[in-house]
C-alpha cells in the first residue's frame, strides 16, 4: 500500500481515478488486517494445527487481497507517472 498523502483535490482534477483506488487500497488493507484478527493462528508456526473450512477462505482472501492492493498500487504510480512532466503517452 502506498502510505503517501491522500490526493489534494487539485491531484484529482488531473486524475480522478485516484480518488477510489485510495479508497480500495485503504478498505483492502482494513479487511486484511481485519480477517488476520479474527485468524490469529495462521500467524502461529505451530504444526499440525486444526484448519477450518473458514479459515482455507480466509487465507485465500487474504492472499488475493494482498495481490489486489499490489495491482492497484501499480496502477496509481502508472497513473502519476503519465501525468509528470515529460511523461509519453502510450
Amino acid at each position: 500500500m502506498n502510505f503517501d498523502p491522500m490526493p489534494k483535490p487539485t491531484d484529482l482534477f488531473d486524475n480522478p481515478q485516484l480518488a477510489i483506488i485510495v479508497a480500495l487500497e485503504t478498505t483492502l488493507v482494513a479487511a486484511i488486517r481485519a480477517l488476520l484478527a479474527a485468524h490469529t493462528d495462521m500467524l502461529d508456526d505451530v504444526f499440525p494445527r486444526t484448519v477450518r473450512e473458514q479459515d482455507v477462505w480466509a487465507d485465500r482472501l487474504i492472499f488475493l487481497g494482498g495481490d489486489l492492493v499490489n495491482v492497484l498500487g501499480k496502477y496509481r504510480d502508472a497513473v502519476l507517472e503519465k501525468t509528470l512532466p515529460g511523461a509519453e503517452d502510450f
